[in-house]
């Protein structure tokens, strides 16, 4: 095998740069980003840097060079990571007695025509009713007019244009409110009644980027300006879970956790709020479990039931409805 050239060289450079950023990614998981805000921001990028370290262990490879060995060696070390990103195999155990629990953020329905279609609520009905969710979590809720779903609302609560909802075919016995000081973000839960259980279902909806998804390149001026509300937001989720996760310990009922967390898996509050807690799409997905839509597989969105729960089946709808993707998951709860 022949020296590198001044290219190859460059190449491995940049290897190099992205595979120390690959392992930084992994303990960022475990650091508070109320803490250190400023590096939080990197777990956002662990796709991305996941499949360029792929890429250079293929590039390296073919070229018949053990330079690869860098790469491979940082994926193996975080390869527990790589399932809560891609899922190989999916599973479906069909119960007759799961809850189907439906979580979708629905933009408003549609409300300003973000997407050029006159039936967008209509069809967001239509899907929901086909599917027969047992509950629904409906993040960016507002009570549209003529929304005919086959299902009772169980709780609505409004922070300002849009708000939040749960829908349930079963019983509610009790339902509440976790607000957050200068948010319209909120978290709402219902306690239910599924056979002789009581049931806490919690809608999260967590501090939004509010990113223009259209705009993808900033350019220099606007850089800073997109640091500082990353690093803004990362500290107020990191509020929102803390506090999510403290109501959690003082309820006296299991708890099923869905919503819009605004962040991905491989982030403090992914890590902070799984305790003792099973991811449905982890459990039962497959391919990307993207729920963002965006050019890059973002996976925002999640159901996350108690780890004493068991997931029999997890779909993600690829539907052009929202900017999120509704997800749905069977949960047996192993009564």
């Amino acid at each position: 095998m022949k020296k590198l050239n001044f290219f190859d060289k460059l190449l491995f450079f940049i290897n190099t740069v992205v595979a120390v950023l690959l392992l930084i990614t992994y303990v960022l998981p475990f650091i508070d980003p109320a803490k250190y805000s400023s590096i939080a921001i990197l777990s956002l990028a662990y796709p991305m840097l996941l499949i360029i370290n792929i890429t250079f262990v293929i590039f390296w490879i073919v070229k018949l060079k053990f330079h690869f060995i860098l790469s491979a060696i940082c994926i193996l070390i975080g390869l527990s990571h790589v399932h809560d990103f891609y899922a190989i195999e999916g599973k479906e155990i069909i119960k007759e007695d799961d809850v189907k629990l439906l979580s979708f953020n629905v933009r408003q329905f549609n409300r300003y025509h973000w997407i050029e279609s006159p039936t967008v609520k209509q069809d967001i009905c239509d899907l929901i009713n086909k599917q027969q969710p047992d509950i629904i979590c409906f993040q960016e809720y507002i009570n549209a007019k003529g929304l005919q779903l086959n299902i009772p609302l169980a709780y609505e609560y409004k922070t300002s244009a849009s708000g939040m909802a749960i829908y349930s075919d079963y019983k509610v016995l009790n339902k509440g409110a976790i607000n957050f000081k200068n948010s319209s973000n909120n978290i709402i839960f219902a306690d239910l009644k599924i056979g002789k259980e009581v049931v806490r279902v919690y809608n999260v909806h967590l501090q939004s980027f509010s990113l223009d998804t259209h705009k993808e390149n900033y350019g220099n001026k606007d850089k800073d300006a997109l640091i500082k509300r990353f690093k803004t937001v990362f500290k107020q989720q990191s509020h929102q879970i803390k506090t999510l996760k403290k109501h959690i310990e003082e309820c006296p009922h299991r708890t099923i956790v869905s919503g819009d967390f605004n962040n991905t898996a491989f982030s403090w509050n992914y890590h902070e709020i799984m305790e003792n807690r099973k991811d449905a799409f982890v459990e039962a997905g497959t391919n990307f479990g993207k729920s963002y839509h965006y050019f890059f597989p973002f996976r925002i969105d999640f159901i996350l039931p108690d780890n004493s729960m068991e997931v029999g089946k997890f779909t993600t709808y690829d539907v052009n409805l929202s900017d999120h993707y509704p997800i749905m998951a069977r949960i047996n709860l192993n009564n």
